[in-house]
């Protein structure tokens, strides 16, 4: 195992009341939190997006799951509400790909390779946050107020969190604010090119 190997394996480990967190040789022991909760099981399924209500439905010290779709998201009343883009958005969301598009030709005209990838990874974000915000035939998706009250319970618990983790752990506070996307749909997107080896 190489040096930069050793240095990557990491750990995010709940014991009783509290967390052994270790990342780059420093460690911290936090108490437990349901942030920390949604940390770990975000980082246990890199990519893969939870939907707020499954992070919120998953007790501390249990694993029962709500009732899930083929692609892994919760589906309950998804659809009752109010949409989860507004036109605004979607307008904002456009001018930014168009931006992104005009970056990627730009990059690939002088062969920068990093500004490529940073662009195309941009996009594929975008992309993402769109397919979850748009339905089948281009209709939008709608959202109810507790899935609202999910999103916003979900996220400042995620923040929260990585704001402790950050004060114990600065580079790991980096990483996470970094990697970790909140929304109605939560993942952690580990660098392509730099993967952290957790333990749990």
């Amino acid at each position: 195992m190489s040096a930069a190997q050793k240095v990557d394996r990491s750990l995010f480990s709940r014991h009783n009341d509290y967390w052994t967190i270790r990342y780059h040789g420093q460690t911290a022991l936090l108490k437990s939190t349901r942030g920390l909760h949604y940390l770990a099981i975000l980082l246990r399924d890199p990519r893969r997006e939870f939907h707020v209500r499954e992070l919120l439905s998953r007790p501390i010290a249990a694993s029962t799951l709500p009732t899930i779709t083929a692609k892994g998201h919760v589906t309950g009343r998804l659809y009752a509400g109010v949409a989860v883009l507004d036109a605004q958005a979607k307008a904002e969301y456009e001018r930014r790909i168009n931006d992104l598009r005009e970056d990627l030709n730009q990059a690939e005209r002088f062969n920068d390779l990093q500004r490529r990838a940073e662009v195309q990874s941009e996009l594929q974000a975008i992309a993402d946050h769109l397919a979850c915000a748009v339905g089948l035939g281009g209709r939008d998706r709608r959202i109810s107020s507790d899935a609202e009250r999910a999103r916003s319970a979900v996220t400042k618990s995620i923040r929260k969190a990585i704001q402790k983790i950050g004060e114990a752990i600065p580079p790991l506070g980096y990483h996470l604010a970094a990697r970790i996307k909140t929304g109605y749909f939560c993942s952690y997107h580990p660098h392509p090119d730099r993967p952290v080896a957790w333990k749990f």
